[in-house]
């Protein structure tokens, strides 16, 4: 996809200082049920297939809401990438998580996102990812750090 003039496909990335060691931070991100049960609704990551599959319903006023994805590449407890947001041309967004620990009892999270839009009136999906990530990021922290589920 080309970028549009005046327009930006540039990566947007997002941090969260979790407190928690780093193994419990990758398994709360990086396991067969996804991110259930903080913040999807029966995702999966099947690495050996290379298969991920998002599935929503509390966040989205019980709307079911689902998508699709493939793995990229996973460096166990350091990073893992995807393809997601898939549409009528391909996936739409390319997804890189990495964990960085500052010390034993803190993971630092980063999510980068290259969301492609075509036009102006695409914004919306980027503003969504954005939106979804920042709320992804607190409902794991809340989760992780307190064992609160908050959807």
């Amino acid at each position: 996809m080309s970028e549009v003039i005046g327009m930006s496909n540039q990566e947007m990335e997002f941090h969260e200082r979790i407190k928690a060691p780093l193994e419990v931070v990758w398994k709360a991100f990086y396991n067969p049920s996804g991110w259930d049960p903080w913040f999807t609704d029966g995702m999966k990551i099947d690495e050996k297939s290379g298969e991920i599959y998002f599935r929503w319903f509390r966040l989205t006023d019980g709307q079911v809401v689902t998508d699709n994805g493939r793995i990229v590449s996973v460096i166990h407890k350091r990073l893992f990438s995807f393809w997601w947001y898939e549409y009528e041309d391909g996936y739409r967004s390319f997804v890189e998580f990495s964990f960085q620990p500052t010390d034993e009892d803190e993971t630092i999270v980063t999510v980068k996102d290259k969301t492609f839009v075509k036009d102006e009136s695409e914004l919306s999906i980027r503003y969504g990812c954005a939106y979804g990530w920042g709320q992804m990021l607190l409902l794991a922290k809340l989760y992780i750090e307190k064992g609160l589920v908050v959807i």
